[in-house]
This record gives C-alpha cells, sequence and structure tokens, in this order.
C-alpha cells in the first residue's frame, strides 16, 4: 500500500499549521490589546477638551463639530474604533495620534477569572463518599 501523505503534502500540512498558529497568536495579542485600551469616561473627557481646542488639527476640530451636531456618531465609538470605517474619523485620528496616545489612558480591564486546574484521570476523587474507598 502505497502512503498518499507525499513529502508534498506533508510540507503543505506543515506550511497550513503554522499560518494557523501565528493567526491565532497575532489573535490573542489584538485581543488582549483591545481590552486595555478602553477609553474611559475621563479619556472621552480629555479628548473633546482637546478637540475643541486650537491644538487640534482641523480634521479632528471638523470631527467635533460633527459629533456635536448629532451626526449618529459619539466620542466613545470613535475612541473604541468602532467608527473607523468613516473616513473623516480616519483621518482626524491619524492626524493627532501622538497627543490622543497621551491623552487616552484607558480603564483598567478586569482580571480574568481564574482558571481552574483540569481534572486528571489519575488525581483523587474531589469529594468523598462512602462507596469511593
Amino acid at each position: 500500500m502505497t502512503a498518499w501523505r507525499t513529502p508534498d503534502i506533508q510540507a503543505a500540512e506543515d506550511f497550513l499549521t503554522n499560518a494557523v498558529a501565528e493567526a491565532e497568536r497575532t489573535m490573542r495579542a489584538t485581543q488582549q490589546g483591545l481590552r486595555g485600551k478602553e477609553p474611559s469616561t475621563e479619556d472621552i473627557r480629555r479628548v473633546m477638551q482637546f478637540a475643541k481646542s486650537g491644538d487640534a488639527s482641523p480634521a479632528m476640530r471638523q470631527l467635533a463639530d460633527r459629533i456635536a451636531r448629532g451626526a449618529g456618531l459619539s466620542w466613545r465609538q470613535v475612541l473604541a474604533g468602532e467608527a473607523s470605517h468613516d473616513p473623516l474619523v480616519r483621518q482626524a485620528l491619524e492626524a493627532d495620534r501622538a497627543r490622543l496616545d497621551e491623552l487616552i489612558v484607558g480603564e483598567a480591564a478586569p482580571p480574568p477569572p481564574p482558571r481552574r486546574p483540569q481534572p486528571r484521570d489519575d488525581d483523587e476523587p474531589i469529594q468523598f463518599t462512602e462507596d469511593a474507598w
């Protein structure tokens, strides 16, 4: 019987396995980065003040005016990345990226729930009953 897994197939499987592992690592890193970057109420207040100041770029002032007029957009959406599809939002964020990085401290992400160790087959029972022994 001939093996159907030729060296080419094995190389393709290895490549796919490595690509999937890299994608999973990237997704975990991105999720961890996003968890720590949630803008706080104080961050939003500081950005709003900056956007109204003369130090802000024209695009940022235009965005602040648009949000103030109630264009269906909020500062939380802008700072959380939910409005990144909007060209004005992208332009404003790119123009003032360095200043925004200083202003946005972010909320502390809640700690992850504690991980319980997985029971193994050779572990002793957690509860003892009369018939356990």
